[in-house]
């Protein structure tokens, strides 16, 4: 007869089989297994969990002491939970719980079953709450209370009560204190600002944050703040041994920008593509020399345009290979080409994306891991760390890609509902192009963002104008609500005067179409929602569903829309004069084009800043386009406001 059956014989307290840890934590790990962001503490290897129910059973059959013998009932369960036997520790905690009335006990096993469903893949979240509702830090096990809230408020993505609940894990050891300063990366600057006020104990990471926020693209600037900051909190940690984006980025060397060469499509079928990048960057270029006091001005870099549909990709690396920094290409495969071909050490804007390019789950966020995949925070990743080694000797260049992406839109969005509390969303695209990805992209997103958790958005696609209907009213079941109310009216003799009724789980519906669909599909989903709704479905939608040609008639038929566009298309921003300018000049340019310069403008932009935006990705610039800062992969990510529209105009939304 087996042990395990044995016990169940001779025990009451048997069949007992966990995931272990052990009884008091008493140090705290750093980012050591697994790349886990703070290994949760724990002790020297506990005793095999057969012999602590060995003594259980003689302890109990000696003196009837049910304390004793229940404190090692769990000590049987924390064994097996530390030998990675969760189903054996749940087994057992479950069935002591009835005899468990010792407040210290009963904590304990509540502890473990919280940190047994931590480590489940997916991880049942809403358990997680009700175990820590159950759970009291000032009982017993402090350390390991604090570090489920800690994971918990991670997949919540509270950075800020994630970075308090992780400071107060003691003794803190250097890599906690790192984890610290990563989570509260992902703050913008008003929040640090607020943060500063209300949390003390976090003031050394805070300060250190803003001035990284504020003087990130100065070097100069920085590595003076910085020294300040190392003068004021000396014995700190992070003072000791400061993260590794921050000394990389006081000891940056300003690019040589005297020659800059812009490789764009001037002639065939994207030349009206091109000519607006063109005039983008042109106006960015004057009004940077214009600004310049006039015995600078022969300091000014040069700009040089290249047709690249006039000669071969190798002959135009060859052109520009010496040139300081290169601004294009703009379509992707030629991109890619000139990557491939141009000299590691060429500095390069790229005007678009590359297919092996890994974006960010949400976009203007530091976003050196995934949190809850338990993979390290350090934001120093493999690329950085090695770029760093060689400036020493080959100088590689500086390489980004700015691309007006629909996905990142998408991403954004789904990150904007799910802020909202949203739980139940519905998205509505057309069948095919930048819709579909846009729309595929965006239940990425969500199903990243919930975990698996919960049922996934329902999605409606539409061919033509006639599936549009048919496919929106099918998912918010008002076509089933009409058929319920026909069978009614066919087994009576008289007329029922009904409204047919829409899904009432339904929170947020998201639209992923062009302007022209968009005045279709807004007043469809507002006929099909119900009056007796308790309150309204908000609906969003993208930048592709906007025209800054709208018609005060259009406008009503899209009124209650929220939707993302650059601050470049949207009223009451930045740059007054110069949209004045471009559309007394340009009066007929399309949505498209609009669009185009105001990423070639915004591509000269960030020509000074090169450096220091690759090697911090919390800092950002406000520009035309959105809000960019870019990512550990180079990818510029860019952050856009959100517009409202009313019954007669467009409206600018204060900032999340």
């Amino acid at each position: 007869m087996g042990k395990l059956k044995w016990l169940f014989v001779y025990s009451a307290v048997t069949a007992l089989i966990g995931c272990g840890s052990t009884p008091e934590i008493t140090k705290t790990a750093g980012i050591k297994e697994s790349n886990s962001p703070v290994t949760q503490p724990q002790e020297a290897q506990p005793k095999d969990p057969y012999l602590y129910l060995d003594e259980a059973k003689r302890i109990y059959a000696d003196t009837g002491d049910k304390y004793q013998r229940n404190q090692r009932i769990l000590l049987a369960a924390e064994s097996y939970k530390q030998q990675g036997q969760c189903i054996q520790s749940e087994k057992i905690v479950q069935l002591t719980m009835t005899e468990l009335t010792s407040p210290t006990l009963r904590n304990q096993s509540q502890i473990i079953l919280a940190e047994c469903e931590l480590a489940k893949t997916p991880t049942d979240w809403a358990k997680i709450a009700t175990l820590q509702d159950q759970i009291n830090q000032n009982i017993s096990h402090k350390n390991r209370v604090l570090y489920i809230q800690y994971k918990q408020y991670v997949h919540l993505k509270q950075w800020l009560n994630a970075a308090l609940v992780l400071n107060q894990i003691e003794p803190a050891e250097n890599q906690q204190d790192k984890d610290v300063w990563y989570l509260l990366q992902r703050l913008t600057e008003t929040e640090l600002e607020n943060a500063l006020r209300a949390h003390s104990e976090l003031s050394p990471w805070i300060q250190l944050s803003l001035i990284v926020k504020r003087f990130g693209l100065q070097p100069q600037q920085l590595q003076t703040a910085v020294n300040e900051w190392q003068t004021r909190f000396g014995s700190h940690p992070l003072s000791i041994n400061l993260p590794q984006e921050v000394q990389m980025a006081v000891s940056i060397s300003p690019l040589e920008t005297h020659r800059i060469a812009v490789l764009l499509p001037l002639s065939g079928r994207l030349s009206q593509q091109g000519l607006a990048i063109k005039q983008g960057l042109l106006a960015a270029y004057y009004g940077k020399q214009s600004s310049m006091p006039s015995d600078t001005r022969d300091d000014f870099p040069a700009l040089h345009f290249f047709d690249i549909e006039s000669k071969p990709m190798a002959e135009l690396v060859a052109e520009v290979s010496e040139y300081d920094v290169v601004i294009g290409p703009l379509v992707k495969d030629k991109l890619a080409e000139f990557s491939q071909l141009a000299p590691p050490e060429l500095n390069i804007i790229g005007l678009n994306r590359l297919d092996n390019s890994k974006l960010v789950s949400e976009p203007g966020v530091i976003d050196p891991s995934s949190l809850d995949n338990n993979q390290s925070l350090e934001l120093a990743t493999p690329e950085i760390q090695e770029s760093a080694r060689q400036q020493d000797d080959s100088q590689p260049g500086v390489r980004i890609y700015f691309a007006l992406s629909p996905e990142d839109e998408a991403v954004q969005l789904a990150n904007k509902v799910f802020k909202t509390g949203a739980t139940s969303p519905i998205v509505v695209s057309q069948q095919s192009g930048a819709p579909k990805r846009m729309a595929n992209a965006f239940l990425q997103t969500w199903q990243q963002l919930t975990e698996g958790d919960g049922v996934a958005p329902g999605l409606a696609t539409f061919t033509d104008n006639k599936s549009m209907r048919t496919s929106l009213t099918s998912l918010l079941d008002v076509s089933q609500s009409k058929t319920r109310i026909n069978q009614l009216e066919s087994i009576t003799s008289e007329k029922i005067h009904s409204v047919p009724r829409n899904r009432r789980d339904i929170d947020a519906i998201v639209l992923f179409a062009s302007p022209e669909q968009t005045e279709l599909l807004n007043p469809i989903v507002e006929t099909s929602l119900s009056p007796f709704n308790d309150k309204a479905v908000p609906v969003y939608a993208s930048s592709r569903s906007y025209s800054k040609n709208f018609s005060n008639n259009t406008l009503r038929d899209l009124r209650n829309i929220t939707f993302t566009d650059m601050p470049w298309m949207l009223p009451d921003g930045e740059h007054q004069s110069l949209k004045s300018e471009v559309e007394a000049i340009w009066p007929k340019q399309d949505d498209t084009l609009k669009r185009l310069f105001a990423l070639g403008f915004d591509a000269y932009t960030l020509v000074p800043v090169l450096s220091s935006l690759k090697v911090l990705p919390q800092v950002s610039v406000k520009g035309l386009t959105g809000t960019l800062s870019v990512d550990q992969n180079g990818n510029v990510i860019r952050v856009l406001p959100f517009g409202k529209i009313t019954e007669r105009e467009v409206i600018l939304l204060a900032k999340d």
